[in-house]
């Protein structure tokens, strides 16, 4: 009965960890942290997994970043609750970006890294690593600024169950669009698909504002 249910966690933790995150999040998008001038931000998300890999849970997060430090480095950290049945799970998270390009330049090319934490279950864990290269390009307008990204990265993800942990290597990429009034109030929406053994994919919706 034990090996049954040791058995029984490691796979619910390897479904878990197939999904990607928003700001390591799991159940959200790998999304790509802005970066370019100094501005605070803040955003709130809506997740789920679109397909059955994914598990198709509900999921709810808050996260806060900064663009522009040392004028080449973002950074952003999270909190989500993802509705498992019976119980809601917390997870945490963040990501640190670093431009490539000048902070001024309309498309930007960036190294992102990240980490994210999620306990499912007594005595079993979930962390992601994803490690990705990000493309933005913003077009602005007198209404606003409207951006599109997208991200390739490796996926590292280590699963444990009380002394017995497993550790993947995988393959991913997300996408996403954001517009961002004047004002600083925006929308956002992502699309993430992991390539591992069972593919997951995974969607967010959210509304942000930013303060320069």
């Amino acid at each position: 009965m034990k090996r049954i249910a040791i058995a029984v966690a490691v796979g619910f933790g390897l479904t878990l960890a197939a999904a990607p995150a928003d700001a390591q999040l799991v159940n959200f998008p790998v999304t790509a942290v802005p970066v370019g001038a100094p501005a605070t931000f803040f955003a709130v998300n809506y997740g789920r997994g679109l397909n059955d890999n994914s598990g198709k849970q509900n999921a709810f997060g808050a996260f806060v970043g900064r663009t522009g430090l040392g004028e080449r480095v973002s950074v952003v950290g999270g909190v989500g609750m993802v509705n498992y049945d019976p119980d809601a799970k917390y997870t945490f998270g963040g990501n640190v970006a670093v431009a490539v390009l000048d902070a001024e330049a309309t498309t930007q090319v960036s190294v992102q890294g990240g980490i994210g934490y999620m306990s499912p279950a007594t005595d079993v864990s979930v962390m992601n690593f994803p490690i990705g290269v990000a493309i933005r390009t913003t077009v602005a307008s007198d209404s606003g600024n409207l951006g599109l990204w997208a991200m390739p990265r490796l996926n590292i993800s280590r699963n444990k169950v009380l002394s017995f942990s497993d550790t993947q290597t995988d393959l991913g990429v997300s996408g996403g669009v954001a517009f961002t009034t004047s004002g600083g109030f925006g929308i956002h929406a992502a699309l993430d698909v992991l390539a591992a053994d069972n593919s997951a994919m995974v969607g967010s919706v959210g509304i942000h504002y930013v303060v320069n």
